[in-house]
């Protein structure tokens, strides 16, 4: 079957699933963007992982934070597509379901939605009107997790196919990787002398929506010098953040490695023992799955999509607004752990309550 793909732009994060649908079907892929908007991927890296060629659609503006493109019509008359897959309610996605349903409705659409049961609850306006329009009349929705699945049936439509793909790394592909990144691994234990630390892991843009303040000050209430907070990562809170540090004086306990990317980033999870994802908004957060194929236990907020990825024997969930709560959980996790005590020779277990493979497969058979 002829399949194409509309995405905004490709992330290291999506890769293996558009592989997968460049096996499964015969695929052509276009973006709209040549890079993330608030990441900068190194794009030649990702383009070398892919078994597909990345096409664009390149006439258009951005207006006030949105994409919007000319050209998807004259690339559906090009490609000649059997089934097309979207991404979230915009305006490629309203273009696409129009043409489709009014001159070509033997063509199938799908979309791709990221939004969380928070996110999806709290659209409104405009944007929950698109949604309500749109979703009724594709021939389906693919979620991150059964959750929201559940969630927009029963508040949106009952009569919408809806199905569930996380947004995660085939494990196969990223433990490979893994197992190359132990020697970055041993580099940072011995450039920041982390031998004998427990060492708590954050990654992620330095944004007020990661909830790094609230982080910071529960991870200074545990007033244990035997830890290491780690965050990877760059973004406008820098040096607010610098500055908070002195003010709690806990500046030599929390190390700022600035942004990672690759082998460089994936080595972190490797020498730490916990992760930590603390938003307050995050449509999903795939550093969850990263954290937990790399063996980390995670202590996700509850707001985040990719709390679904989390059970009672790989992570806990926790009120991104609760100090005293996270806190607790906080200390009690780092009180189960050892400290690293020697140099990184092989991987932890991986901890995902599934694997990639049993996910695509599922998908792919009810499409």
């Amino acid at each position: 079957m002829k399949a194409l793909i509309f995405h905004p732009a490709l992330a290291p994060y999506r890769v293996d699933f558009f592989n997968s649908l460049n096996d499964y079907y015969d695929a052509v892929f276009y973006f709209c963007l040549k890079n993330v908007s608030d990441q900068k991927f190194d794009q030649e890296v990702l383009k070398a992982n892919c078994n597909f060629e990345c096409n664009y659609i390149s006439k258009g503006f951005e207006f006030l934070g949105r994409s919007l493109r000319f050209g998807v019509l004259s690339v559906i008359k090009k490609e000649k597509p059997e089934i097309i897959f979207c991404a979230e309610y915009g305006q490629v996605t309203l273009i696409t379901l129009l043409y489709c349903k009014l001159i070509k409705p033997s063509i199938k659409i799908y979309i791709l939605s990221d939004d969380s049961i928070d996110n999806s609850k709290s659209r409104k306006g405009l944007r929950a009107l698109l949604r309500s329009y749109i979703s009724k009349r594709l021939d389906g929705v693919i979620f991150t997790s059964k959750e929201v699945s559940n969630w927009y049936k029963h508040n949106i439509s009952n009569s919408t196919k809806t199905l569930d793909f996380p947004v995660i790394h085939s494990e196969n592909s990223l433990l490979k990787i893994y197992n190359e990144s132990i020697k970055f691994s041993n580099k940072n234990i011995d450039h920041y002398n982390l031998l004998g630390k427990k060492c708590i892991l954050f990654v992620g843009r330095l944004v007020e929506v990661k909830n790094l303040f609230f982080l910071i000050k529960c991870f200074s209430n545990l007033k244990d010098k035997n830890c290491n907070l780690i965050i990877v990562g760059e973004g406008p809170l820098k040096s607010k953040l610098i500055s908070y540090l002195k003010e709690l004086d806990v500046h030599n306990d929390v190390i700022l490695v600035g942004r990672e990317e690759g082998k460089q980033l994936y080595s972190w999870y490797l020498c730490s023992q916990l992760f930590v994802l603390p938003s307050i908004h995050e449509p999903f957060g795939a550093v969850v799955n990263e954290a937990l194929l790399a063996g980390c236990f995670v202590l996700c907020s509850k707001l985040a999509g990719a709390s679904s990825l989390i059970n009672e024997d790989n992570g806990l969930l926790f009120d991104p607004f609760n100090e005293i709560e996270f806190t607790n959980k906080l200390k009690n996790e780092i009180a189960k752990i050892s400290p690293l005590r020697h140099h990184v020779k092989k991987l932890k277990n991986n901890r995902m309550p599934f694997s990639f493979q049993e996910k695509m497969t599922n998908l792919l058979n009810n499409l």
